[in-house]
């Protein structure tokens, strides 16, 4: 009569196998649940992240559009700008200007007498002060202080921003040889001459009331239009309304360059393009997020922020801005215009007429409360901005994400204590076979010893 075999050491079967088995089978539906949830989650959110940079990049180019300021500026251009630059700001009317820059402004500069001793030439102790205007600065001189040591404090003293000295070496007037130093003030303008005092030992006279000037300190003069303007600077900014001349260069006697003063057109139209061009790059991003290729579907297939704010931004372009100018209302008027594939194309040569001609309605189209730049930025501001349809949508989905990975820890514990029970009750059964098994050979051996049993007939 044989053994019952069940399994383990008892009964003979593969335990580990069988639980393997049913482990498997409890985790493998939950398991492939959370990764097809995981997976769909995280391709949406990647493809809202993809959504929002798009409307950012469109929100800035609306941005541009939307300041009417942009509409404001101002072009200059100069026949020749080595004779002086010019800014001009939204006040300035166009216009242009011939000007000639008959002298610049300049600092006043003086010297001081050939000192025979030359860079070692030394003085006593005292105080020389330097002042133009309101601004002044002292420097203490030592009786061990030679001329080069001077020249060096000067310059680097505190408070010194008016003045440079320099330090002449081997100079001669015909009868006497030596060093000079010579003191050169930026403060430009008439009556800002430099003026240097002393206290202490009276050689420093040399060095402060006894220099000689070789220039006073003069205003810049141009002629505009044949009218005279002078500037304690070289900055004329109270000349021309909204316009700013920095001279730089003396023009011969009687000659004269253009300033031309302009709408910046140019800056416009770039703007405009460069609005047309990202929105173009926005509706090819949603189509690729939307598609439904088989091969290449979507990451936003079927999702309804995506068909949503494609929607809105559509109808909103093919609107009208009912506080424009007259038919200056559309986008059409500017010569934009959408293709069967809702991208919107440019009519350079309408644009160009468009911007030249009626340059003073294109902020009442764009910009203001109303404009389509305005209304473009407010509704990506819906979607983009921290409180936004696309941040609370991804803070769902972030928090879903989460969900999964708590999920999961769950199920490697329910898992964990499956095992362990199945394992337990297994090792249960085997004991229980093993000892059926026992008892069975036990009887059997005695039935084999009985009379006429197993052949023993003794």
């Amino acid at each position: 009569m044989g053994l019952i075999s069940i399994g383990g050491l008892g009964s003979g079967l593969d335990v580990t196998s069988i639980i393997d088995a049913l482990v498997t089978a409890e985790r493998t539906p939950k398991q492939n649940s959370l990764d097809r949830f995981e997976a769909d989650v995280s391709v949406t959110l990647t493809g809202l992240g993809s959504l929002s940079s798009s409307l950012d990049e469109l929100r800035g180019a609306a941005l541009d559009l939307s300041l009417a300021s942009n509409f404001e500026k101002r072009r200059v251009s100069l026949s020749d700008s080595s004779f002086f630059s010019a800014t001009a700001s939204s006040s300035a009317s166009p216009a242009s200007y011939q000007i000639e820059v008959k002298q610049l402004a300049k600092g006043s500069e003086d010297q001081s007498k050939i000192f025979a001793g030359g860079n070692t030439t030394t003085f006593g102790d005292g105080t020389l002060t330097f002042t133009v205007g309101v601004e002044t600065f002292d420097v203490s001189v030592l009786a061990t202080d030679t001329l080069e040591t001077i020249r060096n404090n000067i310059n680097e003293a505190a408070g010194n921003n008016f003045v440079t000295v320099n330090l002449l070496s081997n100079i001669t007037d015909g009868t006497d040889e030596g060093s000079v130093l010579s003191f050169n003030s930026s403060t430009t303008g008439i009556g800002n001459d430099l003026a240097v005092s002393y206290t202490g030992d009276a050689t420093l006279a040399d060095l402060s009331t006894g220099l000689t000037q070789t220039s006073a300190a003069s205003n810049a003069t141009i002629a505009i239009d044949g009218f005279e303007a002078s500037s304690t600077t070289n900055a004329f900014n109270d000349v021309i309304d909204g316009v700013t001349l920095n001279v730089a260069k003396i023009n011969d006697s009687g000659t004269t360059e253009t300033l031309t003063v302009s709408l910046d057109t140019a800056n416009t139209k770039s703007l405009i393009t460069s609005f047309v061009d990202t929105y173009n790059g926005f509706v090819e991003l949603t189509k690729q997020l939307g598609s439904a290729d088989e091969n290449a579907p979507g990451l936003l297939l079927g999702d309804y922020t995506l068909r949503q704010v494609s929607s809105q931004i559509r109808n909103l372009f093919s609107s009208t801005v009912e506080s424009a100018s007259g038919s200056f209302n559309s986008l059409t008027a500017l010569g934009i215009t959408s293709t069967q594939e809702g991208l919107l194309e440019i009519d350079d040569e309408q644009l160009t007429e468009a911007i030249d001609t009626d340059f003073e309605k294109l902020d009442g189209l764009f910009a203001g409360d109303e404009g389509f730049a305005t209304r473009l930025r407010d509704l990506v501001d819906n979607y983009t901005s921290s409180s936004g349809i696309i941040a609370t949508r991804e803070t769902s989905l972030n928090e879903q994400l989460s969900q999964i990975a708590d999920d999961r820890i769950s199920l490697d514990l329910r898992i964990e204590k499956l095992q362990f029970r199945l394992t337990n009750q297994f090792a249960a059964m085997d004991a229980i076979v093993a000892q059926f098994n026992s008892t069975q050979s036990y009887i059997a051996q005695q039935f084999e010893n009985l009379p006429g049993f197993g052949g023993n007939d003794s």
